[in-house]
């Protein structure tokens, strides 16, 4: 039989994978390596050497936790066929959405390229990523997320995902539970790796190439490994998926109702949503206000009336589904044994990610663009007074490039004596179209330690860690808005101001503008502005942050004395800790004059010094009543910003016989706030919200009414309306949210309960191979560190009257199209300690290999199913519960069959998601044409179940082809309309929860020597 042995390295690594997967841990994945003969367990699971278990700094003797640990091997992961390493984990069914990926971060342009992982959906910043153990720098700047992609495969042996709190023994961070990558210790000979795929729509390209060498050397007390890797991972826009190319919206939503829609009679599922333009919307040919008219010109130059209900813009043309990402690293470890007391080692890795976020272009109003020099009214001249140089006459000189229709129907709107019109339009004509923001980041790691026993009792671990994350970025397709009001301000050059002999072109008014080399832009159609004027006014916004990462950290393990049942084993420790994070921002975004939103500099940091205990007790061992293992530990951490918190838990195993583990856990888990959490600036974003004033009348005398008339821009739009506020699809789509950080932001806390059992009968030699889990988990957090949504601060203001909510909703005092009076321009959503957050569910994993038909088949499967799940957005505030909704599925699943004989082999994967519905507070303002809710059936997404193949042939011990199919029956994503939880890029789906990129096949070779 010829075997390829690739990753999966020695007899003692496949031997301890067995035991990990098959007494008292999870199997997650094809656990085992290769076509060996399975190893039977021993009774004790004992290991060659005492080793550190993830979830404790204890070394032991057997690989046992209290915790439930799922294993995902290198062998995995190469059977996933995945570049990226996230994409293999996301179909455990413990990890929620993740935070960030290619497909969910395209609008959140700081995190492009970066991939992020999140345990039972409790946020990103709740689940602690570790390499062998130890802390990893954040990949994106201000934050505690580590990047993923950054790791290099080849090196990992395993990943051991523990679910619960473990704060006490890592630090801040591990609430909902770790992700540690355990790196090869001694491996040798060098693997290549290469591999290729695509889309069947033909994007989505993927490439990959690696080559890792690894070496003994000094009679093997040493050992080094060296990584170079590249790869690229291709773009995908929205509007080459079906389901994507267009904008989707509700027609039963009641905002729409209050305008250009209808009520609809609900009597089929596909009456409730529907794809279409964003009427009303900003346009990139523009709106222009003359008078009481609205006009919009074609590429002739030509005005003529715009059109509310055929006018529009569909932004998913421009919007990217899946960010193109290309990324190089290198990595290198190695490891010395000076003595049996001292063995030095050394690690480090640099990556370079370039990834690039696309948008639709910026909307660009008179009100902001010209503001700087008229105020924030909304309306610019088209006519003014010009001094002829030569004998001070005064003449008054229109603008030239105003269409005539427009002109004729401008009227003076500011009572200066001139003629005024107002704008709106994309910036669709400023290279390179859209909005675009390249992103380079480079992220540097490297660790110094050493480590050895100091006698047969006691052993110790001492590091020093320093990480780096840079990060620069270019938003390109802005424009600067102090020239372009220079270039806006245009006349006849009656008196050949330019020389150039000329008395009848276009020049800008101001005479130190055109010292300047302003050039007149003609916004009047597109594809009417001179390159010239182009280049005169682009602009782009620049991001540079950068995050450093100091650690030092001295950990001792041992025995105190034995008792009847072993030793007593404890872990002491200290460790310091600090991070620091800046953002710097251009001088125009800075102030907000590049067409976009404010940026402004800023810089924190914080230290924390920390130490630990950990204890281990045997009870009793192979007694009439089996064995039984307590466990506890403590942690004290000292926080610069937020003073001292504490984190213990306590754990109990009980073997009744040997066949049957019984674990709880309990834990208490502390998260302090990052440095973006405490320092950032302030982001703004554009959301969809849900004005509780709409519909809102003059005689409508409800106390919310009441509330909602006292704003007087929302009297003038109701008397503007016949008597009902009302609003537009653009008034409710293009709201500002500003997010900001809070630094007097307190730690949140969690409560975490585990209770299991793991059954593997190794007593009964049929099922020797058989191991399976049952856990219930239950988490609480307190004071969760989070950002209420908009809509929260709209209904504490006007539903529940309470004023100082207010205070972060403004509101326009004038109409400024194509926004009406009373639409909300901004909300300001600080960072708060809310009610809390939630989650309950079970756990269940099956593992079992076999062999058969002459070959090995091995089986896996992991079923959580989720009881409880939601939280409170405010203290005081009822719970939302998001059970079942998109994102929060209440079972989800993943079954993996892997069969191999001789020379070939087989993987078959299937991830399973359960019936999902949109989220209840947005599903109770559908209502039907008699006032009605409409059913709960018309919101429902149907269950998904996606399936990987892949197929592999060893051709030798050194080589080995492979092909395979992601999402192989191509699965299509569901539409999610916008402003929905899940739809976080916009693109009419929820791509961080579906697949929205479809059948993609890949090929590659792999070579080990």
């Amino acid at each position: 039989m010829k075997k390829f042995e690739g990753q999966s390295g020695s007899m003692r690594t496949m031997r301890r994978a067995m035991l990990l997967a098959g007494t008292s841990f999870a199997f997650l994945g094809a656990t085992v390596a290769g076509a060996q003969d399975a190893t039977p367990p021993d009774e004790e699971a004992s290991v060659d050497a005492p080793i550190i278990v993830t979830g404790s700094r204890i070394k032991s003797p057997t690989l046992t936790s209290p915790s439930p640990i799922q294993v995902l091997s290198s062998e995995t992961l190469e059977n996933r066929g995945t570049i990226n390493v996230q994409d293999a984990l996301q179909t455990n069914p413990a990890f929620g959405n993740a935070g960030s990926s290619r497909t969910t971060s395209n609008n959140n342009i700081a995190q492009v390229g970066v991939a992020t992982v999140n345990l039972r959906g409790l946020g990103a910043n709740r689940t602690l990523v570790l390499i062998d153990g130890r802390r990893v720098v954040a990949g994106v700047p201000g934050t505690s997320q580590v990047d993923l992609s950054m790791i290099p495969s080849p090196f990992i042996e395993r990943v051991d995902v523990l679910t619960g709190g473990a704060s006490a023994v890592y630090g801040s961070d591990a609430v909902a539970g770790v992700v540690n990558f355990i790196y090869k210790k001694n491996f040798e000979g060098v693997l290549v790796n290469a591999q290729a795929g695509i889309s069947q729509y033909g994007d989505d390209d993927q490439y990959s190439a690696n080559i890792t060498l690894g070496q003994n050397f000094a009679d093997d007390r040493g050992n080094f490994m060296v990584y170079a890797g590249w790869t690229k991972q291709g773009l995908v826009l929205a509007k080459d998926r079906a389901r994507t190319r267009e904008d989707f919206f509700s027609l039963g939503n009641t905002q729409l109702r209050a305008n250009q829609r209808n009520d609809v009679n609900l009597t089929a599922a596909q009456n409730l949503f529907t794809p279409v333009i964003q009427y009303s919307g900003v346009v990139p040919a523009g709106t222009f206000t003359a008078g009481s008219t609205n006009f919009t010109v074609d590429a002739n130059g030509v005005a003529r009336p715009f059109n509310s209900a055929t006018d529009g813009f569909n932004r998913e043309p421009f919007l990217g589904l899946s960010s193109p990402v290309e990324r190089r690293m290198f990595a290198a470890r190695a490891n010395y044994e000076v003595s049996d007391q001292i063995n030095l080692f050394v690690e480090g890795t640099y990556a370079n990610t370039k990834s690039t976020s696309y948008f639709e272009p910026s909307p660009l109003l008179s009100a902001g663009a010209l503001g700087v020099f008229r105020g924030t009214s909304g309306f610019f001249g088209i006519e003014q007074n010009v001094v002829n140089p030569a004998n001070g006459q005064v003449v008054r000189v229109a603008n030239p490039l105003v269409p005539t229709a427009i002109f004729n129907a401008a009227t003076d709107r500011t009572g200066d004596g001139f003629k005024d019109i107002s704008f709106s339009l994309r910036q669709a004509d400023f290279p390179p179209g859209q909005r675009i923001a390249p992103t380079d980041r480079d992220n540097f790691r490297v660790v110094l330690g050493a480590e050895g026993d100091l006698s047969d009792r006691w052993s110790y671990n001492v590091y020093y860690q320093y990480g780096m994350t840079k990060l620069n970025q270019e938003m390109q397709g802005l424009v600067n808005q102090f020239r372009f009001a220079n270039a806006m301000n245009v006349i006849t050059d009656v008196f050949d101001f330019d020389r150039d002999g000329s008395t009848t072109d276009a020049v800008c008014a101001s005479a130190e503008a055109r010292a300047e080399g302003c050039v007149p832009i003609d916004i009047y159609g597109r594809g009417r502005m001179s390159p010239e004027a182009v280049k005169y006014v682009a602009a782009s916004l620049l991001h540079n942050a950068k995050q450093t990462q100091n650690v030092a950290s001295a950990n001792l393990t041992g025995s105190l004395f034995d008792l009847p049942a072993g030793p007593i084993a404890i872990a002491v420790g200290a460790e310091y800790r600090k991070e620091s994070s800046r953002d710097i921002f251009d001088p125009l975004s800075n102030i907000a004059r590049n067409g976009f939103t404010q940026q402004t500099d800023t810089a924190g940091s914080f230290d924390v010094k920390e130490a630990y205990g950990e204890i281990q007790i045997p009870v009793f061992k192979e007694s009439a009543v089996g064995s039984l293992t307590i466990r506890g530990a403590g942690r004290v951490s000292d926080y610069s910003t937020v003073g001292t918190v504490y984190a213990y838990n306590g754990g109990i195993e009980w073997s009744p016989i040997r066949d049957i583990r019984l674990r709880a856990v309990y834990a208490h888990a502390v998260r302090a706030p990052n440095i973006g959490e405490l320092f950032a600036p302030g982001a703004v974003g554009i959301a969809t919200v849900n004005d509780p004033c709409v519909g809102v009348t003059l005689t409508s005398n409800d106390a919310k009414s009441i509330k909602c008339r006292a704003d007087a821009s929302i009297l003038a739009n109701i008397n503007a309306n016949g008597g009902t506020f009302t609003l537009s699809q653009s008034d409710t789509q293009g709201v500002a949210v500003l997010g900001t950080s809070n630094a007097n932001i307190q730690p949140e806390t969690g409560k975490t309960y585990t209770l299991g059992v793991v059954i593997n009968p190794v007593s009964i030699d049929a099922l020797r191979n058989l191991v399976f889990t049952a856990d219930y988990f239950n988490i609480k957090l307190k004071g969760a560190i989070a950002r209420p949504s908009a809509d929260v601060y709209l209904s504490k203001c006007y539903v529940a009257g309470i004023d100082d909510f207010c205070q972060f909703i403004d509101r326009r005092d004038a109409a400024a199209a194509p926004y009406s009076v009373g639409s909300i321009e901004l909300i300001t959503r600080d960072l708060v300690n809310s009610g809390g957050a939630f989650t309950e569910g079970l756990d269940f994993t099956l593992g079992y290999r076999q062999q058969l038909f002459g070959g090995t088949l091995t089986m896996s499967a992991a079923w959580t199913h989720l009881l409880k799940n939601g939280g409170r957005p405010l203290e005081g505030d009822p719970i939302d519960t998001t059970l079942g909704e998109v994102g929060t599925p209440k079972d989800k699943g993943s079954l993996t069959f892997d069969y191999e004989i001789g020379e070939f082999g087989i993987t078959f994967s299937n991830q399973y998601l359960g019936p999902q519905y949109l989220d209840d507070q947005y599903r109770n303002r559908f209502l039907l044409a008699d006032g009605s809710l409409a059913d709960k059936k018309f919101f429902r997404i149907a269950p998904k179940v996606y399936t990987d193949l892949q197929l592999k042939w060893n051709v030798s011990e050194a080589y080995q082809f492979y092909v395979g199919s992601n999402n192989l029956f191509n699965v299509k994503a569901p539409a999610i309309w916008q402003g929905l939880p899940g739809n976080v890029i916009n693109a009419a789906t929820a791509s961080g929860t579906y697949d929205a990129i479809g059948r993609r096949f890949y090929a590659g070779v792999r070579a080990k020597f």
